[in-house]
């Protein structure tokens, strides 16, 4: 299980949270290894001595950032494991909840793909553990459906991927096609993210339904023209 990230020192909420919002605007416009603890402390209007106090380090404040980014998510996931609803609806409950952090965190999915494209270098173990107890906990839930013959069998990261992927590019690469589609495709609209979601979540209702569901009737034959 993972910890939570250090709670504020009294008195000193505003300027902490401050530094937190600061630091997750500069990781998403330069990510890790571009972000530079003086551009947030001059952001945040704080020092550098202030950041060090609350997180010890650059490393230490990512962590923190990350960690509270996905918090609503980590919560959501705690619910529904006590949750007697079925496999799937926790599936689709899920996913929803990301789609709407993804929505209110701005800065969360530029932040993930910076750290994908980066191989993961910069997230200590910690943060890591945290991220994948999502991915743990879809495989659980896929085995709970299974073992009632709900659904299929499928590797929970590849069902994971098949649905985290297009909401983070759904999120992150807004701007890029607001700049890009009306010049090249003027008769394409846009997906809205509700739209998305609506998409992703039929998808995630076939990778899951048995194979044999609604294949006991015989399929017909096209006939042949003359």
């Amino acid at each position: 299980m993972f910890s939570q990230p250090t709670a504020p020192v009294a008195g000193s909420a505003p300027s902490r949270r401050s530094i937190l919002d600061s630091a997750a605007d500069v990781f998403m416009e330069v990510g890790f290894s571009g972000a530079r603890v003086d551009e947030i402390a001059r952001r945040a209007h704080a020092n550098k001595a202030m950041i060090y106090y609350h997180f010890g380090s650059k490393r230490g404040l990512y962590k923190t950032v990350l960690l509270e980014l996905f918090g609503d998510v980590f919560a959501e996931i705690e619910r529904l494991k006590s949750s007697e609803a079925p496999p799937g609806e926790k599936l689709r409950a899920l996913y929803t909840l990301i789609a709407s952090h993804f929505s209110r965190k701005k800065a969360l999915p530029p932040i993930m793909l910076r750290e994908i494209l980066a191989g993961g270098r910069s997230m200590d173990a910690e943060a890591s553990r945290a991220l994948f107890t999502i991915v743990s906990f879809v495989s659980e839930t896929l085995r709970e459906g299974t073992r009632t013959g709900a659904f299929r069998r499928i590797n929970p990261l590849l069902l994971h991927l098949t649905m985290l992927g297009p909401l983070m590019l759904q999120f992150a690469g807004a701007a890029f096609r607001e700049w890009h589609l009306p010049r090249e495709m003027p008769g394409l609209a846009q997906p809205s993210d509700r739209e998305m979601l609506a998409h992703l979540l039929g998808v995630l209702d076939r990778s899951i339904l048995p194979q044999n569901a609604g294949s006991s009737a015989p399929r017909r034959r096209p006939r042949k023209t003359k």
